[in-house]
């Protein structure tokens, strides 16, 4: 397992930036760009039409990318010195949480530093992005939580044999692959690579309930009970299956 750092394509990156800022999504999707760049006035940016809206960003997106060229290439070398403390223990502690030896796998991996707040993936090509104003050790928890999604989605496949195009938002698939993160993370070796953070996975996961129980404390069982990682991906795929109308609805509730 290898991962290398470098800088995000500005095009690419106002690309995933407009598309959360497109009519219809929700509040807690848009302003995630407007905590991370006060200088935009939310109110107003929203106000606008979308072609006017996208105008606006672009301009903004702009005037912050020569502000931030020296920062953005300051973090990429501080994550690269972070990450190679821990890049040489990835074999074991993956090869550990998943039941299979890793060491021969997901050698292309690829962190793409740049404006975006918020961290798309890409499960095809391995490659993710990372905000580049995070804190050096909340890199590091970012990369080991998508290295996770790749790690899940590569054994996935070779156990269920489906089609990748199932993986990303917002299929059932791509939902359980954001609360096994968690799961797996914490209650494996991956959880003493760096400090981690109170939150893991999406915020509003912590506190949600199926049939009274947290959600996170029914995958733990299922985690630390499993025969195998298949077999934990067998109970936790149907435990959403057959929760997933209500996980939906509060999911929706919460992204208000």
């Amino acid at each position: 397992m290898r991962l290398t750092w470098k800088q995000k394509d500005f095009e690419e990156d106002l690309e995933f930036i407009l598309f959360h800022q497109k009519d219809g999504t929700t509040a807690w999707w848009q302003k995630q760009l407007f905590k991370a760049y006060p200088d935009l006035n939310y109110e107003y940016t929203i106000s606008l039409p979308e072609e006017k809206r996208f105008e606006y960003i672009t301009e903004q997106m702009k005037i912050q990318a020569r502000k931030r060229k020296t920062i953005i290439e300051n973090s990429i070398n501080m994550f690269s010195a972070e990450w190679k403390k821990i890049a040489d223990k990835l074999n074991s502690v993956y090869s550990f949480a998943f039941n299979n030896d890793c060491g021969g796998i997901l050698n292309d991996m690829v962190a793409k530093v740049g404006l975006n707040p918020i961290c798309p993936r890409d499960i095809k090509t391995h490659t993710f992005d990372i905000y580049h104003y995070f804190e050096t050790t909340y890199a590091m928890t970012t990369a080991l939580h998508e290295i996770t999604h790749f790690a899940w989605f590569y054994f996935w496949n070779r156990h269920f044999n489906d089609n990748s195009s199932e993986y990303d938002f917002p299929n059932i698939k791509w939902l359980l692959s954001e609360i096994v993160v968690e799961t797996i993370v914490r209650n494996s070796d991956i959880n003493d690579l760096i400090e981690q953070p109170k939150y893991i996975a999406y915020s509003y996961f912590y506190d949600m309930t199926i049939k009274g129980e947290l959600i996170f404390d029914t995958m733990k069982k299922f985690y630390l009970t499993r025969k195998d990682i298949y077999d934990f991906m067998e109970k936790s795929y149907n435990f959403v299956q057959q929760n997933e109308p209500e996980l939906r609805k509060k999911i929706a509730e919460a992204e208000k």
